[in-house]
């Protein structure tokens, strides 16, 4: 009994510090990609309270210098860095390695999968568009509410059809991360 109620503590424990590791990988993601895109102001904050504004690891960069299509890949930037993580997870777990235990880089995928590509899916759709998007310093966006607004800024598609463009692109790219993580099992059951 104490044995099993280790082994869910450390999945938890690991899952936690994970959850904070990948919040913040996430924020430096965006940082990252406005910095590469142009934008030499754009940087990463652990903690920052101005005003009635609070953030816990947020990326802040000037989207005024930056085009539409550079505003929407800084935004998915996030998502794409966190992504990352998943996919060395699946290529760890395929891999087999003795010292690291299956259920770590599961815990990865299942983290990195939820908490960032399915709750910035969630947040996109529920959020209402707004007609102008405010532009300038020191600025950080709802990710995927700042996607579809500049996205539709930039195509003039509908609000509406870009999220299901989103919603599509979500469910094609969680069957394709399950495809892989079922191959990466297989793989390291195989010992290959």
């Amino acid at each position: 009994m104490a044995q099993t109620l280790w082994r869910f503590g450390r999945v938890i424990l690991f899952g936690l510090v994970f959850l904070f590791v990948m919040g913040n990988f996430h924020e430096i993601g965006h940082t990252v990609i406005a910095r590469v895109l142009g934008d030499g102001s754009a940087h990463y904050v652990l903690y920052q309270a101005k005003g009635q504004s609070t953030c816990l690891g947020c990326n802040l960069y000037d989207s005024s210098r930056l085009s539409d299509d550079a505003n929407i890949l800084v935004n998915f930037g996030g998502v794409f860095f966190t992504q990352l993580l998943c996919w060395s997870a699946v290529l760890l777990l395929a891999r087999g390695s003795r010292r690291l235990e299956p259920w770590m880089p599961l815990t990865v995928i299942v983290i990195t999968w939820s908490g960032d590509v399915i709750l910035q899916l969630v947040q996109g759709l529920q959020i209402d568009v707004p007609a102008v998007l405010p532009r300038g310093p020191e600025i950080s966006y709802t990710d995927y509410l700042a996607v579809i607004w500049f996205m539709r800024d930039r195509t003039g598609m509908s609000a509406m059809t870009l999220k299901q463009l989103l919603l599509v692109a979500t469910v094609i790219y969680s069957g394709l991360l399950l495809l892989a993580t079922r191959w990466a099992l297989r793989r390291r059951r195989l010992g290959l």
